[in-house]
């Protein structure tokens, strides 16, 4: 009667630890070069990024310029650029987060890019870079 009941126990073990579900998908590593984030049109989640305002003949800039991977720091500020003028992005997404009219232009400078926003506000652009300063994510709080 007791191997009976130790069978059974063994038999119910057995069937729960097969009918568990699905084994999750493994977490894919993160890029070492990105701190956090999915926004697209932020150049501050490649690690080693800082931001300034720039006054310039062009109009207000922002420059992003990092010690890590300056072609992401590149990249991620043509999508800013390109996301600011199509309009089109989610709310908390830096391209979104910028006076609509001005038509923004990112150009490479050494170490990562510059946006410029042609008939932009430099302080507009001077109070993003408050909030942006010293971060690793563009959302604002």
């Amino acid at each position: 009667m007791g191997d009976t009941k130790v069978v059974r126990l063994l038999a119910l073990a057995f069937l729960v630890g097969c009918s568990s579900g699905p084994k999750p998908e493994p977490v894919k590593p993160a890029d070492p070069g990105v701190t956090s984030g999915g926004d697209p049109s932020c150049p501050l989640l490649v690690a080693g990024t800082a931001v300034t305002a720039e006054d310039t003949a062009d109009g207000p800039s922002l420059v992003f310029v990092t010690s890590g991977d300056a072609a992401a720091v590149r990249t991620r500020g043509q999508a800013l650029a390109a996301m600011h003028n199509a309009r089109k992005g989610g709310n908390d997404d830096l391209g979104m987060m910028f006076t609509p009219g001005p038509t923004a232009v990112a150009s490479d400078v050494e170490g990562g890019v510059r946006v410029t926003f042609q008939g932009g506000k430099l302080d507009e652009l001077q109070m993003h870079v408050s909030h942006l300063a010293g971060a690793t994510t563009c959302v604002m709080h």
